[in-house]
């Protein structure tokens, strides 16, 4: 795109601030553009949802529409009333199928908190702009105690319009819940993880598309410019700016007056920044996406992009989506996984689920079943890729039990085992000296009730060597003062290996 045409846009984009926004929006297709054009009109604040080769598609009102055709852009309108789509959708509910509103989410939160009170528990982190609750359920084996285990969080309807975003957190919670006393896979990630579920993060914004048959994307804030709602994933406050967003209170992508202007992203913030989570996701559509940070700008380094792009190729095998770098895509400011990895150390994903905003739904079920297997494998490697993150919980290893250790030892080496940048290596080894010793610890703890099952567990893993020289020179210490302590024969073998 020449500076000729990026001049018009910017002043095409200011144009909008005084233009009226009550006619409905249409879903357009924009025709015969290279990814870096498509890109560059997202990064100016247009409410772009999916870039292609060849194409975007976009929400444009009638203004905008007729501004991109005036600067030689061939569009196409794919849905033209998306108010009326809205209405559509919602026709295709019964009794059988049919999305969750705010207040059955309300409603069955409470009932499941209620009922599996032994697993999980119901918390208001925080109230939205019109005083509606944000709740979170918490599921773990002790879920009013804070446990040095890996937590994880899932968050759903950021943005109002997407209401399959609801739908898979809670499939996520209702698997976990019903499944606790029968499956021992689900039991082990219960017993040993922290999940927190946050379904609904704009119960004003969701309210409203849903009672009000709107296409409505932001919160329902009332801006001082006599406009409504701020995009709250343009509202976080690591690299919050207007790229990707906009200035103006009448655009879908307004990032608000100030980075964390509104009740419901603080609410994320305080959750995030006293659970000390190890990994999130984000459920957005659509696209059918895994994107990872950065996505602020262009070919940011990501010092832990290696485990980013491993995670995220092993929850494509399980949902088919494609993975990628999220600016990949187009870069946009004040984004929740740049906050929560920039910020926190998290490892953050956004799942752009299905192929259209709200499928018809008796699809619920095809796009949920695949997702929550995902979910369920991110929650299971919260607890061994994201040990290799510095300043991710430095404690957290010092706690993990046996099963999660010795895993993370073997992924972790299998994903940095020929790392050649040299600060990076030395990190991950710190990272695998403290994991080991604690390996070292359970196994001679293990040792001295006369159980040598942990010794032959690390014995049989190739990438234990560390740990495995840990208890040797313990259990050679302990001999040396204690004589007799673990017996002749066990201290033989230790010598002789």
């Amino acid at each position: 795109m020449n500076m000729r045409m990026a001049a018009a846009l910017c002043g095409a984009a200011l144009l909008f601030a005084t233009a009226s926004h009550s006619a409905p929006k249409s879903l357009v297709k924009i025709q015969k553009i290279s990814k870096i054009q498509a890109a560059k009109i997202a990064s100016l604040g247009y409410d772009v949802v999916s870039i292609k080769d060849g194409y975007a598609e976009a929400v444009l009102d009638k203004a905008e529409a007729t501004a991109l055709s005036g600067k030689g852009y061939s569009l196409k309108t794919l849905i033209a009333d998306l108010d009326k789509y809205v209405e559509q959708m919602k026709g295709t509910q019964n009794k059988t199928d049919a999305y969750y509103n705010y207040a059955k989410v309300e409603t069955v939160l409470g009932d499941w908190a209620k009922k599996y009170s032994e697993i999980c528990r119901l918390e208001s982190i925080g109230k939205s702009c019109e005083n509606k609750d944000i709740w979170a359920l918490k599921i773990s084996d002790n879920p009013q105690k804070n446990e040095q285990e890996p937590a994880v969080l899932l968050m759903g309807a950021h943005h109002s319009r997407e209401w399959p975003s609801i739908e898979v957190p809670m499939a996520v919670a209702e698997k976990l819940l019903t499944n606790y006393s029968e499956n021992p896979e689900i039991r082990r990630l219960v017993d040993t993880r922290e999940i927190w579920i946050v379904p609904v993060v704009n119960p004003d914004g969701v309210i409203y598309s849903m009672e009000k048959s709107k296409f409505w994307r932001k919160n329902r804030r009332k801006n001082s410019d006599g406009t409504f709602g701020v995009d709250l994933n343009r509202n976080y406050g690591y690299q919050w700016g207007d790229v990707g967003s906009s200035n103006s209170g009448y655009s879908d992508t307004y990032h608000g007056p100030h980075a964390f202007s509104e009740p419901e992203s603080i609410a994320i913030k305080k959750l995030a920044e006293r659970e000390k989570f190890q990994a999130s996701i984000s459920y957005h559509t659509y696209s059918e996406l895994i994107l990872y940070p950065f996505g602020y700008a262009h070919n940011v380094n990501n010092p832990d992009s290696k485990i980013f792009v491993k995670l995220a190729e092993e929850m494509s095998k399980m949902n088919g989506y494609r993975p990628q770098n999220s600016a990949q895509l187009y870069p946009a400011m004040g984004d929740l996984d740049d906050y929560l990895y920039g910020s926190e150390k998290v490892l953050s994903f956004t799942f752009e689920l299905c192929k259209s905003f709200i499928p018809p739904a008796n699809q619920i079920p095809s796009f949920t079943a695949p997702n929550v297997e995902a979910a369920l494998h991110l929650i299971d490697k919260s607890g061994t890729y994201a040990m290799a993150i510095p300043g991710n919980n430095p404690g957290l290893a010092n706690n993990l039990d046996f099963d999660d250790a010795l895993t993370a030892v073997s992924d972790i080496n299998a994903i940095f085992g020929n790392e050649r940048n040299i600060v990076m290596r030395n990190e991950v080894l710190k990272q695998l000296d403290v994991i080991s010793k604690r390996l070292a610890q359970l196994t001679v703890e293990d040792l001295k009730h006369q159980s040598t099952e942990k010794l032959d567990r690390l014995r049989s893993e190739q990438t234990a060597s560390l740990a495995l020289s840990y208890v040797r020179t313990r259990l050679l210490f302990d001999e040396g003062h204690n004589p007799g302590s673990y017996g002749v024969e066990l201290i033989n073998s230790v010598k002789n290996k």
